[in-house]
């Protein structure tokens, strides 16, 4: 089997097993928290990719380490451990999150601005990407100087760019084409 179908496979089953628990969001949220910690520490991919360590003893260390992580999600990756599949665990996560959303009606929205957004205007766009979307709002915020002003929306798959420097760029483009 392909690996892009397994890894497809692994995330359907999780958020399965998730929606029989009605986990679904605790189980995703805290599976995106553990992969930023598993994708920076090489001690860690190595020991959840040993042979040589039981997955109960995975899930036990897991625990401990992780306290905030699923005990849905230890099993799981103690699992994919026994199973020699960890190196799946990117294309897992990306398989988690498309499906994520899809089932919880939610749809990811990523801000970018030269300042730290308000809560009314947070609340404008929540509102915004509901009546265009009929979805739930995901929202994260980051603030990035070399926009210049205005601001950029990332809404699912769709980039909405008002930010000064991608105006410029478009009049140095028809300046130069002109």
């Amino acid at each position: 089997m392909r690996t892009s179908a397994k890894s497809r496979q692994y995330a359907n089953l999780l958020l399965n097993i998730a929606e029989k628990k009605d986990a679904l969001e605790p189980v995703y949220r805290s599976m995106k928290s553990f992969y930023g910690s598993y994708r920076r520490e090489p001690a860690l991919k190595a020991f959840l990719a040993s042979t040589k360590v039981e997955a109960t003893v995975k899930i036990q260390l897991l625990g401990k380490v992780f306290p905030d992580l699923h005990p849905i999600n230890q099993a799981f990756i103690a699992q994919l451990g026994e199973e020699r599949d960890m190196k799946l665990l990117g294309m897992i996560m990306h398989g988690l999150e498309t499906a994520f959303y899809t089932r919880s009606d939610q749809v990811k929205v990523h801000a970018v601005s030269t300042t730290k957004l308000s809560d009314a205007t947070i609340q404008g766009i929540h509102q915004a990407v509901q009546a265009v979307t009929s979805s739930k709002a995901d929202f994260t915020a980051e603030v990035n100087q070399d926009i210049l002003g205005g601001l950029t929306l990332r809404v699912g798959n769709t980039i909405l760019d008002a930010s000064l420097s991608s105006k410029i760029a478009r009049i140095r483009q028809a300046l130069i084409q002109s």
